[in-house]
C-alpha cells in the first residue's frame, strides 16, 4: 500500500472519515432556540463518542443542518462553529477537519483556528445549482492559508460540486487534471448527487488512472456493502449516513453501525 500524507496526519492510508454533522445553528431556520447551542454540543458529544468507539479513523466537522444553505454563511455560523469545535477539544481523541458548508475562506479560517488539520470544499470553477452561481477563487483561498500560517492544513478539492454543473460544460475530468497541474490541491474528492448517495466511480477510475499519485477520497455514499469497491481506488472516504441509525441522515450516529463498517474496512487493509 502506498503511502500519502493521510499516514502522516490520520495515521492510516485508505482513512474512514466520519462526519459530524452539527444540528442548526443561530441563525439557521431550523435551530432550536429552546434547546440552544447547549443541546447542539450535546448532540456532537453523542456523536463523536458513538464515532470514536466504534473505531472511526477521524473526524470531519460541517455546519450540514444549516439548510437552505447560504453561499456566504451568516458570521454567527462560523462563529457558533468555533466555539462549538473548542468546547468540544476535550472529547476529541482522534485527528479531524472542519469545513463551513459553500463557503472555502471560512472554512481555512476555522481550520487554522481551531486545529483541524484539512478542509474540502469546491475551490475552484464556477458552477450551477441550488445556491445559483458558484464562482470560485482558488488563489485568493491558497494565500488565505498561507497568510494564517496555516500551510499545514490540506485542501481536499470538490471536483464537482454536489447537485451541481460546470457552467461551461467543462468535462470533470478534464477540469481536474488542469486543477492538478495549476491549483496545489493536496486531494480530490468525488461526490454523488447528494447526501448519503452512490459515488461516481467512473470519475474516480479515470482520476486515479492520470494521476496515480493523488490523494481521492469518496465524499458521498460510501456504505458496508460498498467497501471493497471503493476503497480499492480511493484513498479515504467521507462517511456520513450509512453511520447513522437505520442509515438514514437526520438521525444520530449509530456506534454499532461504525464499529460493524470499521471491522470490515480494518480487515480489508489488512489484506493489501
Amino acid at each position: 500500500m502506498r503511502k500519502t500524507w493521510l499516514t502522516d496526519v490520520i495515521g492510516t492510508e485508505k482513512a474512514a472519515i466520519g462526519l459530524v454533522h452539527l444540528k442548526a445553528l443561530p441563525g439557521d431556520p431550523l435551530y432550536d432556540a429552546e434547546g440552544g447551542m447547549n443541546k447542539v454540543y450535546e448532540m456532537a458529544v453523542d456523536d463523536i463518542h458513538a464515532l470514536q468507539e466504534g473505531g472511526i479513523d477521524a473526524l470531519q466537522f460541517s455546519n450540514e443542518f444549516s439548510f437552505p444553505y447560504q453561499q456566504n454563511p451568516s458570521k454567527e455560523i462560523v462563529s457558533a462553529m468555533a466555539f462549538l469545535m473548542g468546547k468540544l477539544q476535550p472529547e476529541i481523541k482522534v485527528p479531524y477537519g472542519a469545513n463551513v458548508i459553500s463557503s472555502p475562506t471560512d472554512s481555512i479560517a476555522l481550520c487554522a483556528t481551531t486545529g483541524a488539520q484539512w478542509t474540502r470544499g469546491t475551490f475552484s470553477g464556477v458552477y450551477s445549482g441550488n445556491l445559483g452561481l458558484v464562482n470560485a477563487s482558488i488563489g485568493d483561498y491558497v494565500r488565505l492559508r498561507h497568510n494564517l500560517h496555516a500551510d499545514n492544513v490540506k485542501m481536499i478539492h470538490g471536483v464537482v460540486p454536489e447537485s451541481s454543473a460546470d457552467i461551461g460544460g467543462r468535462d470533470p475530468l478534464e477540469s481536474a487534471k488542469a486543477a492538478h497541474f495549476m491549483n496545489l490541491p493536496d486531494g480530490f474528492a468525488v461526490p454523488g448527487a447528494t447526501a448519503g448517495q452512490p459515488v461516481d466511480m467512473d470519475l474516480l477510475n479515470g482520476l486515479r488512472e492520470s494521476m496515480p499519485d493523488m490523494v481521492l477520497v469518496a465524499s458521498t455514499g460510501v456504505k458496508y456493502e460498498t467497501i471493497e469497491q471503493t476503497f480499492s481506488v480511493v484513498d479515504a472516504a467521507f462517511i456520513a449516513t450509512s453511520l447513522k441509525k437505520d442509515g438514514v441522515f437526520e438521525n444520530p450516529v449509530d456506534k454499532e453501525r461504525v464499529r460493524r463498517f470499521m471491522d470490515k474496512l480494518k480487515e480489508f487493509r489488512a489484506n493489501l
